[in-house]
């Protein structure tokens, strides 16, 4: 009987309980995590996980069969394309973020190794080519790195010397500096896009989440005011 009991609760919690999974790109970290913190306050019942990573690799993951009820990425392309093959709902954008060159501390030369996101997934990746392909720096070698946040630590490391990043990004400098912002007209407007997966299993409570970020744009300025 006590089995019986035990294996109806397990049931009854797997079924009513409140979960959410974000899949938010790596640049999004300390926003997303901050705005999930606060929203506790607001619904302590939901338990919201985050899965951050390249905005490409996000991407296919949905597409493979991933377990997300919210996508988040740093390419507007690649969340029109889920759209139109309808893996979301919807996509609107509710971020913007500008591109920087950063470099390491101890670096002393003007060349050397320029650390960028890998393009074939990384959206700081395609809008750091598209820099380099309008601009191009002279003497370096280039590095990729799995998400921009990857790019970021090979040049704290001093793995790199150069890297070009997120500004918002650059309040996580401790060994680096910003030595450029890049004019915007030098890449594709580089926005952020949210959208819920057709395959949630709570879109009344991603819903509401969704709203909630719409109105925290004030905490991304913050971050882009950083320098």
């Amino acid at each position: 009987m006590k089995n019986i009991i035990f294996i109806f609760i397990v049931l009854f919690q797997s079924i009513f309980s409140k979960e959410i999974l974000i899949s938010g790109a790596a640049s999004l970290k300390e926003y997303l995590e901050k705005n999930i913190q606060e929203y506790k306050a607001i619904d302590p019942e939901l338990t919201i996980s985050l899965n951050l990573g390249g905005s490409g690799t996000l991407k296919r993951q949905l597409e493979q069969g991933g377990d997300v009820d919210v996508i988040f990425l740093a390419n507007r392309d690649y969340m029109i394309d889920l759209k139109n093959n309808n893996y979301i709902f919807n996509e609107e954008v509710i971020l913007e973020n500008s591109l920087v060159l950063i470099k390491n501390n101890n670096t002393s030369s003007n060349n050397g190794v320029l650390a960028i996101g890998d393009p074939k997934y990384v959206p700081a990746g395609q809008y750091a080519t598209e820099v380099l392909n309008n601009l191009p720096l002279k003497d370096y070698s280039l590095v990729y790195g799995k998400d921009v946040r990857s790019v970021l630590s090979y040049v704290e490391l001093g793995e790199a010397d150069f890297g070009i990043v997120y500004l918002t990004d650059a309040k996580l400098l401790k060994n680096s500096k910003v030595i450029e912002v890049f004019p915007t007209n030098l890449h594709k407007p580089i926005e952020y896009s949210i959208g819920i997966s057709k395959t949630t299993k709570n879109k009344e409570d991603a819903e509401k989440f969704l709203k909630f970020l719409r109105g925290k744009g004030w905490e991304w300025l913050h971050l882009l005011n950083c320098l």
